[in-house]
């Protein structure tokens, strides 16, 4: 039977197919009133290369991190969906170890914590012939973890976000497609005197090869506007204590993955993300395996999906 795409019937599939996206609040499509879902991902990365303020490479020692991310969303009305995240991080330093550290925690062995806290909300303003969803955000960091070590969780910023994501069916063009984009801009925790607000976009092109399997290709990109530069700035009086958290850092990654419906509400997704091109920062590769599960307190449909 011809499938015949609409932007609704698009809606459902990516409900169906929560790993279209790696966080819930990247999506365009908003779940349904009294609908949500929760994720669940794992994520293992590796680091073999830094990156200085010119993109040139050097290597200060591997690091392996191991990262599982929790993420929530509900459909508070038709128009507005509430999502919250939170990441937990073990990271190790498999460098110079023996030698000077660059931090506390880069002894050789990983160090457990969790990290910060995502939480947001989506208002839809557009349906056809793009969908139109601007967000705001906020980041909270969970506690007080150490931020100094190239194997050190986070930055420890508190962080507002502001931005809209867009998407639409290619049905016209390609079919049993889509395509969704985000733009974020950061209102960043200066660290002494640096300003770190910074501009973030992610898209996605995915493809519905059947009513159970989705492909999908993603990219990101990243531009800090201000900070500390590698190695110019090494003179700074405070470089080895504040440079983890107020570098300026930009980079340029590419993607993909798949997700594979189970049931009608618990979804699988695995995806492959590699670093293109950066400044001022790692070069991460790996790979992220998650699981959904969607739920709904408005009872069983009547002749729906």
């Amino acid at each position: 039977m011809k499938l015949t795409w609409s932007i609704p019937i698009l809606a459902s599939f990516l409900l169906l197919h929560p790993g279209l996206a790696k966080s819930v609040h990247a999506q365009a499509w908003l779940p349904l009133k009294g609908e949500g879902e929760i994720t669940v991902s794992y994520q293992n990365l590796y680091v073999k290369d830094h990156v200085d303020y010119q993109g040139q490479r050097f290597d200060s020692g591997p690091i392996r991190t191991h990262t599982v991310i929790a993420s929530f969303q509900y459909g508070l009305t038709r128009n507005v969906a509430l999502d919250a995240e939170v990441t937990h991080v073990s990271s190790k330093y498999e460098g110079f170890v023996g030698s000077i550290p660059h931090g506390p925690v880069d002894t050789g062995v990983y160090h457990p914590s969790f990290q910060d806290m995502r939480i947001g909300a989506r208002f839809n303003v557009s349906t056809r012939p793009l969908v139109v969803t601007p967000f705001v955000a906020t980041v909270i960091p969970t506690h007080h973890y150490e931020t100094r070590g190239h194997s050190a969780v986070g930055r420890r910023l508190h962080e507002l976000l502001i931005g809209v994501n867009v998407g639409r069916d290619l049905e016209g063009i390609i079919p049993r497609s889509y395509i969704q984009g985000r733009y974020s801009y950061a209102v960043v925790e200066r660290v002494e005197d640096y300003n770190l607000n910074r501009s973030n976009a992610d898209w996605e092109f995915g493809y519905f090869a059947t009513d159970r399997i989705t492909f999908r290709f993603t990219g990101a990109w990243q531009r800090t506007y201000h900070g500390i530069e590698i190695p110019i700035d090494r003179g700074h009086p405070h470089f080895h204590e504040i440079h983890d958290r107020a570098t300026k850092a930009r980079f340029f990654k590419l993607g993909g993955g798949a997700s594979f419906s189970l049931t009608r509400s618990l979804d699988l997704h695995a995806d492959y993300n590699n670093t293109a091109k950066g400044f001022n920062t790692h070069m991460p590769r790996g790979l992220s395996l998650g699981i959904s599960w969607r739920f709904s307190r408005r009872g069983p449909r009547i002749g729906g999906p």
